[in-house]
Parts: structure tokens; C-alpha cells; sequence
């Protein structure tokens, strides 16, 4: 069966890449449908979405857009138009892919194109800056597919031939498999890291139960981020947030950061929530070991992570912010609090053992709790299997809901 694939790059610099492109995904029997987001000069030929059509999808004028004088906002402004057009492509089924390609100008657009498309559609970005420090990894949708061009896309020549052939083709097969997901079984989330063994209990038990299990990695941008993403598309039915750590990597600058709205998008869906403080006791350095400050407590985790205990002060302010962010929950929210430990290293012996942060935690979050959160306290350590079969239980007391409907 034929796909359509979008192709969305600037036609006055980059013509010649894209026709390559449209080229070899006809000839794979498929359709190239191009959205050009230049702004000024010419272009060798028509694309299927016209810079004048990508400015008015924003707002503007591409008049108004050349008037403002000034490329970044130009390139934003046309991002933006961008973005609702492919956007509005994938909403109508009229897309099966993206690809872009481009320096700094066309990242920027290309990536805000592919932000907030849907998990699982086949996004993928060619880019002379792809792994350098100018793409962050909040400028990528959560399953973005990066390409790093080693040389600069200045034409045709024997190397962009074969790393553009190599990206036609990567998104070719993946447009061919291409499916929307669809949730046949209600569908939950668990947040977790390789310090915590909930995870192994909990999921066949849920499973058992009818449920499907998604497993999120609590590392940052690729981890929690992608569970509001998920949950801000309706794909869930509960979530149980039992590794919250985020939060205080957020607070503090940390290397495994989620964003500001971390813990924010179930309470705002309605999706009922199990929460519990898994982390919460320290956060990743986001430097080099000889730069973290003499008076901190470390443990290096493996030569790519380096954990530092978090001070009393650190807990409490996060105890606060999860508080906030949960009293503004429209949906059910259980806290299961575990008495004797937040993950492997908050236990005797631990690296990060801390019963007296753990008990100003504790004082700090009912003092701040409002009375929609269930706050529960556990005389158990959260590696405990008694804690993951009391997860359970509580899961069992709210699974029966409206969001629990399969789509």
C-alpha cells in the first residue's frame, strides 16, 4: 500500500536534498508530499505546501514574516506554521511519516514540526548539528530519530548522496510499517529505574488482571517527559508514578531533568494516580566528578552516572513541589509512602541511607498535602515485594474508571 510521507526542509537552500528525497520515495511507490518553510529567495520548483501557505497557517503574511527582519523569528514563525500543517496532516490520516532535513535553520524547523506528533509516528530528522549542544533534548519529540550528516547538505555530491539515500530509505521502511497505535487493552504506566524491583512484581500482576504495561525509564527528558507526553494524549488509563526523582533533579539543576511540568499531566487528564517518592533522596550532578562541591555525598553509578546525595533543605522543597503539583490533580491520587527507604541505595548500608530526610519528607508532605490526596504510610522499604502488592491492591480500589475505556 502506498504512504504518504512528508517532506518539510526550505526549498530556497536545501532544493536540491529534497528533491533527492521526493525522488526516491516515488520510487518506492509512495508519495513525497513537501511543505517548504523558506522564507526568501527562489525555488526551482513547487512544493505541495507553499511557504505563503506554512506563514498563514501561523498567522502572518510571509510578507510580514520577510518585515520582521530578523531570521530567528522569521524561522520560529514558520516552525509554528509548520508544525499545525503536519500537525493537521496526521489529525485528517493524510500523513504516514515526516523526514526533514537541514543545518541549524531547517533543525529548528523540522524538529518543532516533529515535537508533538503522536508517539510512534515515524519522525526522523537529518541535521549537520544533531548530536552537537545546539539540540537539546527537549527540542525532540520523545521518539525522534536523529541523523547526523558528517558534512555540510550543500548539494549533491558522493557523500550527501549516500546519507541522504540512507535517511530516504530509514524512513521508506518505516512508513511502510506504520500504524497508529491503538490501545485494545487498557493500558498503564509505571515509572521506575534499575535501583527499584517493584516493577518486577507489579507487572504480571497487572497483567494477569487484563491490563497492558508500559514501563517508563525515570532518566529526564527521555523518561518522565515521555510520560506526560503519553498521558496528554490519552493513552492511559492509571498511572502509577512510584519513581518520582525528577522532581528533585528539576529543582537542582540535575542531569536527569524532566521539565518544570513534571507530575502535572494525569492530574490535569483526570487519570487516577499511585504516586510514591521513589529517588527522592538524591539527583544526578550534571558535570564531571571533579566538579561537584568537596562537602557532597557521591556515588558513582557507572562512568555515565553520577549520583549526589540531596541535603535535608533539597527534600523538603521537594516535598513541597510534588504537594503543589498533585493538589491540582482532577482525577483520584494515592501516595504510598515507604518508611524505610526510597530505592536500593536509601538503606542501611546504602550509599544514600537517610532516615532524617526521610522523615522531614514525610512531616513536609502532610503538612502540604490537600485533601484529595490519599496519603498512605507503609512501614516498608519500596524494594519490599509487600509494597508492590500493596500497589496493587490500592490500584484495584480505582481502576474501575471512565479512563480506563479502551480507544
Amino acid at each position: 500500500m502506498a504512504r504518504t510521507i512528508v517532506i518539510v526542509g526550505t526549498l530556497d537552500t536545501k532544493a536540491e536534498e529534497i528533491g533527492f528525497i521526493r525522488d526516491f520515495i516515488e520510487k518506492k511507490g509512495h508519495k513525497a508530499l513537501i511543505v517548504d518553510g523558506g522564507v526568501t529567495g527562489t525555488i526551482p520548483f513547487s512544493p505541495d505546501v507553499s511557504r505563503e501557505e506554512v506563514a498563514e497557517a501561523a498567522g502572518k503574511t510571509l510578507a510580514e514574516i520577510v518585515a520582521l527582519g530578523n531570521e530567528g523569528k522569521a524561522i520560529a514563525t514558520m516552525a509554528e506554521g509548520a508544525a499545525k500543517i503536519v500537525h493537521a496532516l496526521y489529525d485528517t490520516g493524510s500523513a504516514d511519516a515526516v523526514i526533514s532535513i537541514g543545518g541549524s535553520m531547517g533543525t529548528s524547523l523540522g524538529l518543532a514540526a516533529m515535537k508533538h506528533l503522536p508517539v510512534g509516528f515515524p519522525k526522523l530528522m537529518v541535521s549537520t548539528i544533531a548530536f552537537t549542544p545546539l539540540v537539546t533534548v527537549d527540542a525532540m519529540a520523545m521518539d525522534q530519530v536523529m541523523m547526523q550528516s558528517p558534512v555540510d547538505l550543500w548539494g549533491l555530491n558522493v557523500v550527501t548522496r549516500r546519507i541522504l539515500e540512507s535517511a530516504a530509505a530509514a524512513i521508506v521502511g518505516m512508513a511502510e510499517v506504520s500504524e497508529k497505535i491503538v490501545v485494545k487493552r487498557p493500558l498503564v504506566a509505571i515509572t521506575t529505574r534499575g535501583i527499584m524491583k517493584y516493577v518486577n512484581w507489579i507487572k504480571p500482576m497487572l497483567e494477569e488482571r487484563g491490563y497492558e504495561v508500559v514501563v517508563i525509564h525515570a532518566v529526564g527528558m527521555v523518561g518522565g517527559k515521555t510520560l506526560e507526553t503519553v498521558a496528554r494524549h490519552r493513552m492511559l488509563c492509571s498511572v502509577l508514578d512510584l519513581c518520582t526523582g525528577e522532581i528533585i533533579e528539576e529543582l537542582n539543576g540535575g542531569a536527569l531533568r524532566a521539565g518544570p511540568d513534571r507530575l502535572e499531566a494525569a492530574g490535569q487528564m483526570g487519570i487516577p494516580q499511585i504516586v510514591a517518592p521513589g529517588s527522592m533522596e538524591f539527583w544526578h550532578w550534571p558535570g564531571p566528578v571533579d566538579t561537584v562541591p568537596k562537602d557532597r555525598k557521591l556515588h558513582v553509578h557507572n562512568p555515565l552516572v553520577l549520583g549526589v546525595k540531596a541535603t535535608t533543605e533539597e527534600m523538603i522543597r521537594a516535598a513541597k513541589a510534588v504537594a503543589e503539583k498533585l493538589n491540582r490533580a482532577k482525577g483520584p491520587v494515592t501516595f504510598l509512602f515507604p518508611l524505610l527507604g526510597f530505592d536500593a541505595h536509601d538503606q542501611p548500608g546504602g550509599a544514600f541511607y537517610d532516615p532524617e530526610g526521610r522523615a522531614k519528607f514525610l512531616k513536609t508532605l502532610r503538612a502540604a498535602a490537600g485533601p484529595n490526596i490519599k496519603l498512605v504510610e507503609l512501614d516498608m522499604h519500596i524494594n519490599d515485594k509487600a509494597f508492590a502488592e500493596y500497589v496493587v491492591s490500592e490500584f484495584d480500589k480505582i481502576s474501575v474508571t471512565p479512563s480506563c475505556q479502551t480507544q
